[in-house]
């Protein structure tokens, strides 16, 4: 029976920390190797689905796992994307000891509770897997050259998901109401969100979600 463990290399939580050790290092010095890896445990720990399907502390396991396995003569056998990647997040680094350090961060991290957003803001990855509706929407604003208010981009934007809006906006509303409740106050809210979502503030979610009810109380009922 022919086994398939490419998965391992080039998607889940192996490749997206060595993803996230490549982005500290082409910062140049602005990003923490620390602080990213406690986002990614705040993200997980924050969704049940991710914790349920692979927690830090397992992922922290499968690196160990596939150190063990390039350990074992198994480098020249994993993609040579991934051996791409390794090399330059390990940087000269063998790369067995590279990923058993790498998980050693990860389990010392999660130890920890989350980092709060007020002690440690969101970056950029992180508002696109916490906030995606509400991030993909500045496409929108960008592509919406008609529109002069955000009502009206908004109601544009309601009109191409017209009829099945229970399905679309739901979650984007939900999305809306989460960051006003987790960034009561307009600082909190622009040091977590403003960058990667520039049209964002209290006020333009608040109209969001006013023009999402009125069309789903007049569509809808």
């Amino acid at each position: 029976m022919q086994s398939y463990t490419a998965a391992v290399f080039n998607s889940g939580p192996v490749v997206r920390l060595i993803d996230l050790a490549i982005r500290v290092q082409e910062s140049t010095g602005a990003l923490s190797l620390d602080e990213e890896i406690r986002r990614y445990i705040r993200v997980v720990r924050k969704s049940d689905t991710a914790e349920w399907s692979c927690s830090a502390h397992a992922a922290a396991a499968l690196l160990d796992f596939v150190g063990d396995f390039l350990a074992a003569g198994g480098l020249d056998s994993a993609p040579p994307e991934f051996r791409q990647k390794l090399a330059q997040a390990s940087e000269g680094i063998e790369p067995a000891e590279y990923l058993q350090t790498l998980a050693g961060i990860v389990r010392i991290l999660d130890r920890d509770l989350p980092p709060e957003y007020s002690e440690l803001p969101m970056n950029t990855w992180e508002v696109g897997l916490t906030f995606p509706l509400l991030r993909g929407f500045t496409a929108a604003l960008t592509d919406d050259l008609e529109s002069v208010t955000l009502s009206d981009s908004v109601r544009a934007y309601i009109a191409t998901e017209h009829p099945f809006c229970p399905e679309s906006l739901a979650p984007w509303a939900a999305e809306a109401h989460r960051a006003l409740v987790l960034f009561p106050d307009a600082e909190s809210l622009q040091a977590n969100l403003l960058q990667p979502i520039p049209w964002i503030s209290a006020d333009a979610l608040r109209e969001l979600l006013r023009t999402v009810d009125e069309h789903m109380m007049r569509e809808h009922r």
